[in-house]
């Protein structure tokens, strides 16, 4: 079961990668998340079959399916159920898609609540992890056309304790309290993370996923 989930991880990796070259270079137009979702979601399903080597595997992906934390349903972006035999894990994955354009075609604001909701989406993730429900620890995948967020030149203003720019390192978790939007957050991550973008054309990429190793 083990090497069929790191294949499934390597499934993950070059789909994204070729979702990053696809966008980057034109071929597939991203105007909102729900489109990010809809192609990437695309991309796995149509490569599940070249990692299925038994008879006995096999991956089914849902898109927008519910998880239940703490008495609440949480929406998740997407999930991999990984089948081998009778043992059955969950991979549960998140997207996040901020473009200075909104997809009605007037200028976006709400930065504070991007970098915050990256943060979210994290802390999401960890809350979903459940020896019980067998599922794992989960991967973030964020994209955007706004250099800022990546590669800012200053980081004015108290959004930035959610600092999602490029090299930021999270070491022995964090728990942070700072509003957003004069609204009242707290938000606890518990595990490790380095921050990495890629650019693609006129986009910027990254891949998210939680470590105990501390990180240099």
């Amino acid at each position: 079961m083990e090497e069929f989930i790191e294949r499934v991880h390597r499934l993950i990796d070059q789909c994204w990668e070729s979702f990053t070259e696809k966008v980057g270079n034109g071929l597939i137009e991203i105007n909102k998340e729900a489109s990010m979702q809809l192609q990437y979601a695309y991309l796995l399903k149509n490569s599940l079959d070249l990692y299925l080597f038994n008879a006995d595997e096999s991956i089914k992906i849902e898109l927008e399916s519910g998880i239940p934390i703490n008495g609440r349903l949480r929406e998740c972006d997407l999930q991999i159920h990984i089948i081998k035999d009778s043992n059955k894990c969950i991979l549960p994955i998140e997207m996040k898609c901020y473009k200075t354009l909104s997809a009605s075609g007037k200028p976006r604001g709400a930065q504070d609540l991007f970098k915050f909701g990256v943060y979210e989406d994290l802390e999401l993730l960890e809350s979903y992890e459940s020896e019980t429900e067998n599922r794992m620890l989960g991967i973030e995948l964020v994209m955007t056309d706004h250099i800022n967020f990546a590669f800012p030149k200053t980081k004015n203003g108290k959004s930035w304790d959610y600092d999602i720019s490029d090299g930021n390192i999270i070491n022995n978790g964090i728990t942070l309290n700072t509003p957003i939007g004069g609204v009242p957050k707290t938000l606890v991550l518990n595990y490790n993370y380095k921050f990495n973008w890629i650019n693609k054309g006129e986009y910027f990429f990254m891949k998210l996923k939680g470590t105990k190793t501390l990180i240099k």
